[in-house]
């Protein structure tokens, strides 16, 4: 597809910015949470670097496996592991009130891996649907914290409140990626754009949202 290559510069340029925006957080005594979301931007740079070069020289993204693919899942490991745990354990200590919310935040895994049914029945390459697959099962998981914590009620501080900015981004990002990977397997320019499109806004926001979010849960 002949966007492909300004596609990939675009997110690039667009994720490098983010990036370089909150490069201070990569020291982790800053903000562990800050930190994390601030290397899974990093690995989405490293990701489309590589994936730009491999264009350029004339390589394909979907006719085998491609290291860019690890750089998607590094991004989104980081993104489920700054929600797991620590913060997810501040708003929710399972409660039974919040088991709806709980039940809900299901529905955005079962739908990241429903996109992946028109890659799997695509002509795509055995080994692309492979890296799709295990693409989806990160993002997947990464997306039940970030429903949850779009919905569900604030706690003390504001934690919650302060960090649904950056969740909706990521949750577009979860989505535009997915977008992005079945566009490739269906060889679809005007996915592609629309993909491409989103990547480029999310990638340059998220850093800076996040960022105003934990200023104002840390005063």
């Amino acid at each position: 597809m002949k966007y492909l290559l300004i596609e990939n510069l675009a997110i690039l340029v667009c994720a490098a910015a983010g990036f370089l925006s909150g490069i201070r957080y990569l020291n982790a005594r800053k903000a562990l949470y800050a930190s994390m979301i601030e290397q899974g931007v990093g690995c989405i740079v490293m990701a489309r670097l590589y994936q730009c070069v491999l264009l350029w020289t004339g390589g394909s993204l979907t006719d085998h496996f491609q290291v860019g693919s690890l750089g998607v899942i590094g991004a989104f490991s980081f993104f489920f592991s700054a929600n797991f745990g620590q913060i997810d354990s501040l708003v929710d200590a399972g409660e039974a009130d919040f088991r709806k919310y709980r039940l809900i935040a299901v529905l955005g895994p079962l739908y990241i891996n429903s996109m992946l049914i028109p890659i799997l029945l695509s002509p795509a390459s055995l080994s692309f649907k492979a890296s799709c697959a295990a693409v989806g099962v990160l993002v997947g998981a990464a997306c039940y914290f970030h429903v949850k914590h779009l919905l569900i009620p604030d706690v003390d501080y504001g934690v919650v409140r302060c960090l649904r900015g950056y969740n909706a981004l990521a949750l577009a990002m979860s989505v535009m990626s997915m977008w992005e990977l079945i566009a490739l397997s269906m060889g679809s320019e005007s996915v592609l754009i629309v993909s491409g499109v989103g990547l480029c806004a999310v990638s340059l926001a998220m850093v800076p949202v996040m960022d105003r979010g934990v200023k104002k849960w840390r005063t």
